[in-house]
């Protein structure tokens, strides 16, 4: 059975591919796309698919093996190990496109943030048409690929070392595709707290945190700290301590209000923050061989 990434990653490149038939409506412009996308090797394979109709003589015959929905996701399939030319095939397709639904057009936005683009969208005014917008796609930070790797590292590690926390995690993915921030939140939690949870022998989440960072918290009796509380109160009286344990534990603590509490509604941003943040704490204990 495929996984929820195989899934999501399906249902993006499925949508995209609605509109991809926007952006092609004479002969020549599917292989115009793959050329300014730089990949004129892919022309050739994709040729009958991405072509409308051929010319016979003066007439348009209409080419029955044109199918720019399959072109689209074969092709997104097939160099989305490469986020470069992923992202400059998607820019060359929503730059052609002038409208998408509404409905698909969130799912596709919090989608394409998850892998590190941010997909806008401008009202333009025109006599022809009542629903004319011009779209743009753009990397949200200069390290996007090298996140991707990471994550993509992540995955194999969740994979091999602990499948029962994959599920969650590819579940907070999918719930912040679908605008279910605060389930987005839960999930996150649950990955986080038992990753954590894992480390440490008496199955505590935070003594799991104290053991994954290596700090040591010792107040001035000569006694080791171990207690959350015991810890933040070192740190407010001697302004030092436990740096990354101080984070890792408020980052729980922040999700589990907005989270399985309910003391706010989390919005979107708050939302994404969060797995952003658990993807980033668990990308931390891999390179530094905790936990995997």
């Amino acid at each position: 059975m495929d996984s929820q990434e195989k899934i999501i990653l399906a249902k993006t490149y499925s949508i995209i591919g609605k509109y991809f038939s926007q952006a092609i409506s004479e002969a020549g412009d599917g292989e115009m796309i793959l050329r300014c996308a730089g990949l004129s090797s892919l022309v050739e394979e994709y040729k009958n698919e991405l072509t409308p109709y051929y010319m016979n003589g003066t007439w348009k015959n209409e080419n029955q093996g044109f199918n720019p929905v399959n072109a689209c996701f074969s092709i997104c399939t097939e160099i989305e190990s490469n986020k470069q030319a992923l992202g400059n095939f998607l820019k060359e397709i929503f730059s052609r496109v002038i409208n998408i639904e509404q409905s698909d057009y969130i799912i596709l936005k919090n989608y394409l943030e998850i892998i590190g683009y941010e997909l806008t969208k401008e009202r333009i005014e025109d006599e022809y048409y009542n629903d004319y917008y011009k779209y743009n796609l753009t990397v949200l930070s200069a390290g996007v690929v090298e996140r991707q790797e990471d994550k993509s590292f992540l995955i194999k590690a969740l994979e091999q070392h602990h499948s029962d926390l994959l599920r969650y995690y590819l579940e907070a993915i999918s719930n912040y595709g679908n605008s279910e921030y605060k389930s987005c939140i839960d999930n996150s939690r649950s990955v986080f707290e038992g990753f954590f949870k894992k480390i440490d022998t008496e199955n505590e989440y935070s003594k799991g945190i104290l053991c994954a960072t290596g700090e040591i918290v010792i107040d001035n009796s000569n006694t080791q700290l171990s207690l959350i509380k015991k810890i933040f109160n070192y740190w407010i009286e001697n302004r030092k301590g436990a740096n990354r344990y101080r984070v890792f534990v408020s980052l729980y603590s922040a999700m589990s209000g907005l989270g399985t509490h309910g003391e706010e509604i989390p919005t979107k941003e708050d939302a994404l923050m969060f797995l952003r943040m658990t993807e980033d704490v668990l990308i931390w204990c891999l390179h530094h061989n905790v936990g995997f």
